[in-house]
């Protein structure tokens, strides 16, 4: 009886309408619309080679470090800068024609950036004309007090005094590049998780003798109640499992999302997290005088603002609540689901990813047990 009424279960899940087109072609549909909006945006935080005009004459030979700088800066593989040597009035017509970014020139013995509008790229040419004067005024400064010293610093230790030295170290804990775009599929496979809701509810009111007639007819089957519950159970988390499953298999292999390279364990979070969506949607639908109209607008309107807490609309907003209002991040199953899928992506242990894991299944355990409680207890006077 039991693989009877799995098996019969699964098919009429996966015969739905509704069931499928929320639970799977509209996550598909809407990562690959994400896919086509973000698809450049982690690109366009790298910067491109910069466009910079030198002005080469006399003035300039008498700054021979600014040019041995600058050169180096354009020789290496992966250039800062491309530079056009060139005179001053042509030095200006690029600038003006918009072919370069600005223009170096020396006039009273200081390095002058001349740039017609302020930007990214204006503010590095800044930067590095404000790094060579710091470092001629402390040679300077060295050669006034101590000319023997200054002079043995300046012709044998010269590379050491132009040396950017950075005592931070950028540590990658899992290996992934940092991404600006993967917490919105994140939070998308949270908000299918929590779509399961749509499965809980066809449990209880299949089961429910005063929500279906359906439920009425069960209900007189000399059938336990909890075998009931669990084949259901099972047959719509299988469904919903399945579902997710496609989703995550097109979003890693067709729009190449990464999740750590760590597929198992983000199968199994959208198992638990599918679990936690389908006894929401079971304890909402308990209720008897709730029409179905309003228990679906539940449903659809905790899973978005859960979604949504989760940073699923705006880039940040998870780290905002996390920061603001924690309890309400511990509480928000998106957010534990998300963070779960985000703690794959970038840290090599699973302690994290287990206590989200945790919390879920904690939140099903409870869910669940109030969903039996008040249905094993449930008596009608006539059927």
């Amino acid at each position: 009886m039991f693989w009877n009424i799995y098996y019969k279960s699964i098919l009429r899940g996966l015969r739905s309408k509704d069931m499928i087109i929320w639970t799977l072609l509209f996550p598909i549909l809407l990562s690959t619309l994400f896919y086509f909006a973000f698809s450049g945006l982690d690109k366009a935080e790298t910067l491109d080679t910069i466009s910079v005009a030198v002005v080469e004459d006399e003035a300039l030979g008498s700054e021979a470090y600014l040019k041995i700088m600058l050169e180096e800066l354009s020789r290496e593989e992966d250039s800062l800068l491309d530079i056009t040597w060139t005179d001053a009035e042509t030095a200006d017509r690029l600038l003006k024609d918009g072919e370069t970014e600005g223009f170096i020139s020396v006039e009273n013995g200081e390095p002058k950036l001349t740039v017609k509008e302020q930007g990214i790229y204006q503010t590095i040419l800044k930067q590095l004309l404000d790094r060579y004067i710091q470092i001629k005024d402390s040679i300077q400064s060295v050669i006034y007090k101590n000319p023997q010293a200054g002079l043995q610093m300046l012709f044998q230790d010269t590379e050491k005094w132009m040396e950017d030295r950075s005592y931070i170290r950028e540590v990658s804990l899992s290996g992934q590049e940092p991404s600006f775009t993967v917490n919105y599929y994140y939070a998308l496979l949270a908000m299918v998780c929590l779509y399961g809701g749509f499965h809980g509810m066809v449990i209880v009111e299949n089961l429910q003798a005063n929500l279906s007639p359906r439920g009425a007819r069960i209900a007189v089957a000399p059938v336990r109640k909890g075998m009931l519950y669990a084949a259901s159970f099972l047959s719509e988390l299988t469904t919903q499992f399945l579902c997710m499953a496609v989703v995550v298999c097109y979003m890693q292999f067709v729009l190449k999302i990464s999740f750590g390279g760590r597929f198992v364990p983000v199968l199994a979070m959208c198992l638990v997290g599918s679990m936690a969506g389908i006894a929401f949607g079971a304890l909402v639908s308990l209720p008897s005088r709730w029409k179905g109209g309003m228990k679906n607008a539940i449903v659809v309107c905790v899973s978005i603002v859960s979604s949504f807490l989760a940073g699923l609309m705006f880039f940040g907003t998870n780290y905002v609540v996390e920061q603001k209002l924690p309890l309400l991040a511990m509480l928000n199953p998106a957010s534990r689901i998300a963070d779960a899928f985000y703690s794959l992506y970038y840290y090599e242990d699973y302690s994290r990813y287990f206590k989200n894991m945790g919390i879920l299944l904690i939140m099903t355990a409870v869910m669940l047990g109030v969903v039996l409680a008040f249905a094993r207890r449930k008596q009608y006077e006539s059927i």
